[in-house]
C-alpha cells in the first residue's frame, strides 16, 4: 500500500489515540473497552466545554464548535475517569475534552465590591473571562465599553440609570468542582464544520447577513477552557442621592449587604447584625419617606438544582443554599473559562478573515459608551461632588421687594418709606424713598435656603428720632413663584419671591424625593 494510503488509513486513528493518551494525564482516569464505555455516564458538565460564547451578552450559546458527544475512538475504546465526588463511580470523558480534574475549591466567603458605572460594573463581569478576548480582533483604542454590553447586568443596570442617579454593588460567592479543556485545533462539530464550509469567501453585503447569522447562532467565541461549579451573585442598584440624603455611605451599603448576605445564607450569626445595618436592609428612606426604597436587586445562580438565590438579609434563610451546594457536584455550569475568536477555527483563510471581521464589527455595534459619575460645577453648599443633596428642605431663594401704595407715615408731608426683610436667620432692607406711592423693584438672593420657614416684611416710615412700623405680613415660603400683595395700617404694598429645590428634591417646601437620572 503506497505510503500515502496508509497515512489516510490509519491517522484518524492515531489522532484518537493522541487525544485518548492526552486525556488520561487526569489522575484516576484509564483506558476502556467498549461495553464499559456505554454503560459509564458522561462526566458532569461534559458539553460546557467547546461550546459557542457571545462576549457582547456573556452567554452561552447553547449551540457547539466542537464535537463533545463523540467518546469511542475507531477502536471502540474510551477514557473512564472516577469521579470523587460521586463514590468514586466511573464516568467517561468525550474524546475532545482534554485534561479532566475534580477539584474541591469552594470559598464560602463573600466578596464584595462597589461600582460608580455601568463601565465599570461590566469589566468586573468580565472578569470570569480568564484571558484577554480581545486578542485576534481588532478592537484596540475604540472608546466603547465592549465586553457584556448587552449581558443580563447591563441591561439590570441600565435600566436603573434611566430612573435615578445609582451606583452599583457586587456580591458573590463560587464553588469549583471541575475542569477541563478541548485542544487547540477540537474536532468540530458537523453542523458547526457544515456552517463554515457554507459561508462565501467574497464578504458583500448578502454575505455579511450568512456571517451574523453565524455569530447569532454560535456567538463570537468558544470556550476552549473551563472551570465548573456553581456561583452565586447578587448585583444591587442604590440610589446614589437617596443614601446621600440618608446619610448612607457606599461602603456602609456595600459592607450592610455582605453582613445580611452571610446572615440569610447561614453563613454568620444574626447578631453579628447591628441596629445601623438593619436600618439599611430595611431598605427604607427615613428622611423623605420615599416610598420605591433605596435599593434594587437582580440575582444570578449558576450551576445547581434550580434554586433561584432570593434570601432573607435578616434572617437564617440557608435550606435553599445549602440544598444548592450539595446538588453542584452533581448538576454544575461555567464559572470562569477562557475563550478564543470563532473565525481561527476556519480553514479557508478568506473566511476566517471574513468572520474576522463580521465578529469584530458586531462587537464594535454593540459597544457601550465609557460613563463616568458626574461632577457638580462650583461651589454649591448643599451638594456633595456628585451633585446629590445633603439635606432636604433645601433650596434657593429670591425675594422681591416691588412697591407700596396709600402710605401716611407723616401727618404733614410725604413718607419716607422702606421695607425689612427676614428670612431664616437673614436680614435685608431697602433705601428708603420720599414718597406715598413708591416703587422699589429691589431683588434679593438669599441664597441656598432652608424651605419650611416663614418669611416676613415689614414696611417703615424714617423718621428723625424714631422710625415708624406703617405694618406688614409674613407668609410660609413654598417652592415656585410667588407674588402678594398686604393691607398696611394706611395703604398697602406687594412682593414677590421664588424658591427653588435642590436637585434630587420637590414638594412644596423640597421635603420630597425626585429620583432623576
Amino acid at each position: 500500500m503506497p505510503p500515502v494510503q496508509l497515512f489516510q488509513k490509519f491517522w484518524p486513528s492515531y489522532c484518537a489515540l493522541v487525544l485518548l493518551l492526552l486525556s488520561q494525564g487526569s489522575s484516576g482516569c484509564r483506558t476502556a473497552g467498549l461495553q464499559e464505555c456505554l454503560k459509564a455516564p458522561f462526566v458532569p458538565g461534559h458539553n460546557l466545554v467547546g461550546e459557542g460564547f457571545d462576549v457582547v451578552t456573556l452567554q452561552r450559546k447553547g449551540a457547539y464548535v466542537s464535537d463533545v458527544q463523540t467518546f469511542l475512538t475507531p477502536t471502540n475504546s474510551c477514557t473512564l475517569c472516577e469521579n470523587p465526588f460521586m463514590g468514586g463511580e466511573l464516568q467517561k470523558l468525550p474524546l475532545s475534552v482534554l485534561d479532566w480534574r475534580a477539584i474541591n475549591r469552594c470559598n464560602l466567603q463573600i466578596s464584595g465590591a462597589v461600582f460608580s458605572s455601568v463601565s465599570s460594573l461590566l469589566e468586573s463581569s468580565t472578569s470570569m473571562i480568564e484571558n484577554d478576548w480581545k486578542v485576534g480582533l481588532n478592537l484596540k483604542d475604540v472608546g466603547l465599553q465592549l465586553g457584556g454590553s448587552k449581558s443580563e447586568e447591563a441591561t439590570f443596570a441600565t435600566s436603573r440609570l434611566t430612573v435615578d442617579k445609582t451606583y452599583f454593588s457586587s456580591h458573590q460567592l463560587s464553588c469549583t468542582h471541575y475542569s477541563s479543556r478541548v485542544p487547540n485545533q477540537p474536532t468540530l462539530s458537523s453542523e458547526f464544520h457544515q456552517h463554515l464550509l457554507s459561508l462565501p469567501i467574497n464578504y458583500t453585503a448578502e454575505a455579511k447577513q450568512q456571517y451574523r447569522r453565524l455569530i447569532d447562532i454560535y456567538g463570537t467565541h468558544y470556550i476552549r477552557q473551563v472551570n465548573l461549579g456553581g456561583k452565586f451573585k447578587r448585583v444591587t442598584s442604590i440610589r446614589t442621592c437617596l443614601a446621600t440624603l440618608n446619610k448612607v455611605s457606599t461602603s456602609q451599603v456595600k459592607d450592610c449587604l455582605n453582613v445580611g448576605l452571610n446572615v440569610g445564607l447561614g453563613l454568620a450569626d444574626v447578631s453579628i447584625l447591628g441596629s445601623n445595618c438593619k436600618k439599611i436592609l430595611s431598605n427604607q428612606d427615613s428622611v423623605t419617606s420615599y416610598s420605591e426604597g433605596l435599593m434594587n436587586h437582580m440575582t444570578k445562580v449558576s450551576g445547581g438544582n434550580g434554586w433561584l438565590g432570593e434570601v432573607s438579609l435578616t434572617t437564617n434563610n440557608s435550606r435553599g443554599f445549602n440544598s444548592w451546594l450539595g446538588s453542584l457536584k452533581k448538576t454544575p455550569d461555567v464559572i470562569s473559562y477562557s475563550v478564543f475568536p470563532l473565525h481561527e477555527l476556519a480553514d479557508d483563510p478568506d473566511v476566517q478573515r471574513n468572520l474576522q471581521t463580521a465578529v469584530t464589527q458586531y462587537i464594535k455595534d454593540n459597544g457601550k459608551t465609557i460613563t463616568s459619575p458626574p461632577r457638580c460645577a462650583g461651589n454649591q453648599p448643599n451638594l456633595s461632588p456628585n451633585c446629590c443633596p445633603f439635606n432636604s428642605q433645601r433650596g434657593w431663594m429670591s425675594v422681591t421687594v416691588i412697591r407700596a401704595w396709600g402710605l401716611k407715615g407723616d401727618p404733614v408731608g410725604k413718607t419716607e418709606g422702606y421695607v425689612k426683610v427676614w428670612y431664616e436667620g437673614q436680614f435685608r432692607q431697602t433705601h428708603w424713598i420720599r414718597s406715598n406711592d413708591p416703587w422699589w423693584n429691589l431683588r434679593y438672593d438669599l441664597g441656598n435656603v432652608y424651605s419650611g420657614g416663614r418669611l416676613r416684611l415689614e414696611v417703615w416710615d424714617k423718621d428723625v428720632r424714631y422710625d415708624d412700623h406703617l405694618g406688614g405680613c409674613s407668609v410660609s415660603v413654598r417652592t415656585g413663584k410667588h407674588r402678594h400683595a398686604c393691607g398696611l395700617n394706611r395703604g398697602g404694598f406687594e412682593f414677590s419671591y421664588e424658591l427653588h429645590c435642590d436637585q434630587h428634591l420637590t414638594g412644596p417646601t423640597c421635603n420630597i424625593y425626585w429620583p432623576k437620572p
